[in-house]
C-alpha cells in the first residue's frame, strides 16, 4: 500500500492529466499476494511461495525503491547476491515476516474477503490474486473458498 499511496496513484494522476483525462475514471487492478488459511499449517505452503516470489522480484533493481522506501535498505542487493549464487531458499528466508505483512495480505480464510476489501477499497477497481491458481491445483477443495471470497468481494 506504500508504493500505490505515495506512487503509484500520483503518477497515475499525473499520466491522466498528460493525457486530459480524469484519473478517477481509470480502472487500477492491483495483484495481490493472499494467503488464507485457518491455520499456520494450513498457510505454510503460500506463505513460503510468497516468499519465494517476493524475493525473486525483489532481487531485481526495479523493484529497490519499494524495500528501500519501507526502511528494508539493502535488500534488493543482498537478494541480487543470493539469486547469482543460486541460493533460492536463502531469498525466500531474507524476506521477514515485517516485509511479508507490506508486500502480502494473510488471513484466516473467513477475514480475507473484508481484508481485501479494507485494504483496496476506493482504490482498486480489480485485485489479482497471486498464488490462487496454484492452491488450488494443490488443493482442489480450496476453489469453493476462493469462489466465496470473490463473490463477497464482488458484492463488497
Amino acid at each position: 500500500m506504500h508504493y500505490i499511496n505515495n506512487r503509484l496513484l500520483s503518477e497515475v494522476a499525473k499520466g491522466a492529466a498528460k493525457a486530459s483525462r480524469n484519473a478517477d475514471d481509470i480502472d487500477l487492478i492491483v495483484p495481490v499476494f493472499a494467503v488464507a488459511g485457518d491455520s499456520a499449517d494450513a498457510r505454510a505452503t503460500q506463505l513460503h511461495r510468497a516468499r519465494t516470489q517476493i524475493s525473486f522480484y525483489g532481487s531485481t533493481p526495479n523493484y529497490a525503491f519499494q524495500f528501500d522506501d519501507l526502511g528494508f535498505k539493502g535488500t534488493t542487493q543482498r537478494l541480487n547476491a543470493l539469486i547469482r549464487a543460486g541460493d533460492t531458499a536463502q531469498m525466500a528466508a531474507t524476506i521477514t515476516d515485517e516485509m511479508l505483512d507490506e508486500f502480502a495480505l494473510v488471513r484466516r480464510w473467513d477475514d480475507m474477503a473484508d481484508a481485501l476489501l479494507e485494504r483496496y477499497r476506493g482504490i482498486a477497481h480489480r485485485v489479482v490474486l497471486y498464488l490462487t491458481d496454484e492452491d488450488v491445483g494443490n488443493t482442489p477443495a480450496h476453489l469453493a473458498r476462493w469462489g466465496e471470497i470473490a463473490r463477497a468481494v464482488r458484492q463488497g
